[in-house]
């Protein structure tokens, strides 16, 4: 009655104390009780002195061989039990960790997409730069933090107001000087998403996505090396842009603005140049290999 309750209960006082009844029937044995089985069980009668003294050591023997099996028995119980736990107790530190991370990526992620918005340069700045440690950090996240890149490259947020004026006597001001410098120079923010998109980790590109900077103005853009293999870069304003030694293989830059652009050393196989301008491109070394440039306009 005691052990059935015992295994209402748990197995493991069960096994306390089925335990303990075979310690006491196993001292019992190795005492008086090695008689009672020699003559009750194994029904041998009549054994006096050293006859009788052998057989009641191999009975006490055998007690001891069945008690040391039952013990590694339970060993081995124990053993497989608490590797479960611990295995099952991984498992769930595992997923809470999973689950932890994921929604930390989910509030870093929230926060650089309210900085993106923001009308402080840093800010937006800061945020581009948080989007690209969460592609980093996460390959799952990678391709929608490349679909808002480049939905912020096509459609950016209108600049500030300038707050400092031209100068007297018609010289132009700080921010009209650098558009007269050189070549024109593509606003920070903008180029600083380029930046991120063009050094991405492309493994973790969605498969049969492209990198869509189809119509964006990237007049003056710096993407010397970027990585725009199978870009869609249709109708895009690429005047003055340095494309040096830049990945452009297979991508569409269907009557694309190239005005004026350097393609030295590029890699434009298979692209699709068709109808674009291309007025003073520079291709000295680029990989032209099955490009197409039918009517293209040089004017």
């Amino acid at each position: 009655m005691l052990i059935k309750a015992a295994l209402q209960k748990q197995p493991r006082a069960a096994l306390a104390v089925a335990g303990l009844v075979l310690l006491v029937v196993l001292v019992w044995i190795l005492g008086p009780g090695a008689a009672w089985v020699l003559e009750s069980i194994d029904g041998v009668t009549g054994l006096v002195g050293k006859d009788r003294a052998e057989a009641l050591d191999a009975i006490r023997g055998r007690a001891l061989t069945v008690t040391t099996g039952l013990a590694a028995l339970v060993a081995v119980y124990y053993t497989a039990r608490n590797a479960e736990t611990t295995r099952r107790t991984y498992e769930v530190g595992q997923r809470q960790l999973a689950l932890s991370e994921e929604g930390h990526l989910t509030d870093r992620y929230t926060r650089a997409i309210e900085q993106l918005g923001s009308s402080e340069l840093a800010v937006r700045l800061g945020g581009i730069y948080a989007l690209e440690r969460i592609a980093r950090d996460s390959a799952r996240d990678h391709p929608t933090v490349m679909e808002v890149l480049t939905a912020f490259i096509r459609d950016p947020p209108p600049l500030a107001t300038p707050t400092r004026a031209p100068v007297a006597g018609g010289r132009p001001g700080v921010e009209q000087a650098a558009h007269l410098r050189g070549r024109p120079r593509l606003r920070a923010d903008v180029q600083a998403a380029l930046t991120v998109i063009g050094r991405r980790t492309v493994e973790n590109d969605a498969q049969g996505r492209r990198i869509d900077l189809a119509e964006a103005d990237l007049a003056g853009a710096d993407l010397a090396g970027a990585r725009l293999h199978g870009a869609d870069l249709a109708q895009a304003n690429l005047a003055d842009a340095d494309l040096k030694k830049a990945d452009l293989s297979g991508a569409n830059l269907w009557r694309a603005d190239l005005t004026r652009a350097d393609l030295t050393g590029a890699n434009a196989a298979t692209a699709i140049f068709e109808g674009a301008k291309v007025t003073d491109l520079t291709l000295a070394g680029a990989n032209l290999l099955d490009a197409r440039f039918d009517g293209v306009d040089v004017l």
